[in-house]
């Protein structure tokens, strides 16, 4: 194993690509299983990758010496392209992986002109990780016909590369003939300029590099699950949401219900509830496992809840609806040390509306928003009833309600809400909730004076370990902003798992926390296919 490792990872310095095809034709073989073919040929690559940034960073100071190359270099600093790779420095190191000849003159200069060392590694990071996988596993998977060409010539090399080339040439022609693909091209570019849209397999890999140092530093993983004991396995997964609102104090908390899967008469059960609280429609339902608004319904009647009930058989979690209409999610943490906790951040949820010109049908505003159309599938399936609907000139409506990214809310950075009394305030409900050091309080009310003083304010959610800060999704910030805001929760995250276990709290074994994981994935794939068949 050890002498394989050393073969892909040096042999990856003289030839990626055949260094792929190699790892992937060992995994075919049952030589290697294929994780560490994928794992040494990544090794090999990533560290090449930051061996040309160290290259470029180390002549810098060499050549900066000669009094050509020092004019030379002003000039190309001053240069509108040099101007356009930097404000797109991010995409030109991701695309240049997946294009040949376009990494080693990219790499050196951005180690050269000092190009943000973090940044680059991790978008360096992701794309080896993803282009690496991919080629791997495509080998592994079609081995035996790779093998029977590959021991003679680079035949399936080309292949792939003449098969990419048409495809790419296709794909170009398409888009020059037809404006309906470069609208689609462009939505698609302008969608993943901004972190905030980045799918989460994408956002999160630039963290991966950061966890296994936290976990070599910790010497261990597990200690998430120590970070909140009072809430199962910290909140990582498969967490109930009732359970954990039980922990809060009463008062604080909006008037929930739970029925579980196997009840009979919930439609009984909920009028009952609702006239003991003296509630009416409309109510929120959400399942009492999930996260990031899987299933959150706004429900108008019973009729509503019937369906819901008969369309997914699940535990169920009924909230009063707090109308608002401001919702803030407010992240709280408390190191085991110390006898009171603080508020890491506030994020200001901002739900989605539109403003009619009396002409346009909301489809078509939505279309055309500048921010609503790069998730004009979530917001038309929110509007499925009103989307020819023509909103008169001036009139603005509210077109989501739910507090949730995905779901269309836009996060923007709160802390102008923070003042004394507030901040008092919440720190006294995280003190008070028992097993609680680190995570999020989703927060509704109706007038904002009254919540700046500490007052008037009901909590619909309280999540866990595995909950962000969300301001770091502010258009406003810079991905460096933002990344250090996640990476700073990370930090803590483990500073608190250690403390508790520490003062005597059991870690997760790691066969309970991988069969926890696989069974919520599980069930949420379940539910979501679910939810896009009805």
């Amino acid at each position: 194993m050890g002498n394989l490792f050393l073969i892909l990872f040096f042999s990856s310095f003289v030839s990626e690509d055949l260094t792929c095809i190699s790892a992937g034709i060992l995994a075919n073989e049952n030589k290697l299983s294929l994780l560490f073919a994928i794992l040494f040929t990544g090794i090999g690559i990533f560290i090449g990758d930051l061996g040309l940034y160290g290259v470029g960073y180390y002549f810098k100071s060499i050549f900066q010496k000669w009094n050509p190359i020092q004019r030379y270099e002003n000039s190309l600093t001053n240069h509108s392209i040099f101007k356009k790779w930097q404000d797109h420095f991010v995409w030109s190191i991701f695309v240049s992986r997946f294009l040949p000849g376009t990494r080693l003159p990219l790499y050196l200069l951005s180690g050269y002109f000092r190009m943000p060392f973090l940044i680059f590694t991790s978008i360096s990071f992701l794309a080896v990780s993803l282009w690496t996988s991919a080629f791997v596993s495509f080998v592994f998977l079609y081995g035996k016909w790779v093998s029977k060409y590959f021991t003679h010539q680079s035949f399936v090399l080309w292949a792939i590369l003449v098969g990419l080339s048409f495809y790419f040439c296709y794909q170009s022609i398409l888009i020059l003939i037809f404006p309906e693909k470069r609208k689609k091209l462009q939505l698609f570019l302008l969608k993943y300029s901004k972190l905030e849209f980045w799918p989460s397999v994408l956002f999160y890999l630039p963290l991966v590099p950061y966890l296994i140092y936290l976990s070599l530093r910790h010497r261990g993983i597990r200690y998430l699950t120590t970070t909140n004991p009072g809430i199962f396995a910290s909140g990582i997964a498969g967490e109930s949401k009732s359970e954990i609102l039980a922990l809060i104090p009463k008062p604080f908390v909006a008037k929930y219900l739970l029925l579980k899967k196997q009840e009979g008469s919930k439609d009984k059960k909920v009028q009952i509830w609702m006239k003991q609280n003296q509630l009416r429609f409309p109510i929120i339902a959400k399942p009492d496992i999930g996260e990031r608004g899987l299933l959150v319904h706004k429900i108008q009647n019973q009729n509503e809840l019937s369906n819901l009930f008969q369309s997914y058989p699940m535990d169920w979690l009924l909230q009063e609806y707090v109308k608002g209409p401001f919702e803030v999610g407010v992240f709280y943490f408390r190191r085991p040390q110390e006898k009171s906790g603080q508020l890491f951040s506030i994020t200001e949820k901002v739900f989605p509306k539109l403003t009619g010109d009396g002409i346009a049908t909301i489809e078509t505003l939505l279309r055309n928003h500048p921010r609503y159309r790069f998730q004009f599938e979530t917001h038309k399936k929110h509007n499925h009833f009103q989307l020819q609907r023509i909103i008169p000139n001036g009139e603005t409506v509210s077109i989501g309600s739910i507090g949730n990214h995905i779901q269309g809310c836009l996060f923007q950075d709160g802390e102008f809400y923070r003042t004394k009394n507030l901040e008092r305030k919440i720190v006294k409900i995280g003190d008070a909730t028992k097993g609680f050091y680190f995570g999020r309080f989703d927060i509704r009310f109706s007038n904002q004076k009254d919540f700046l003083n500490g007052n008037n304010f009901k909590i619909i959610e309280l999540n866990g370990v595995t909950s962000e800060s969300t301001n770091l999704y502010d258009p406003k910030f810079s991905i460096l902003q933002s990344y250090s805001i996640l990476y700073k929760q990370w930090k803590l995250i483990y500073e608190i798992g250690v403390a508790n276990f520490r003062n005597g709290q059991n870690l997760t074994p790691y066969r309970t926390l991988f069969q926890l994981l696989s069974d919520h994935k599980k069930y949420r794939r379940t539910f979501t296919l679910t939810e896009k068949n009805l």
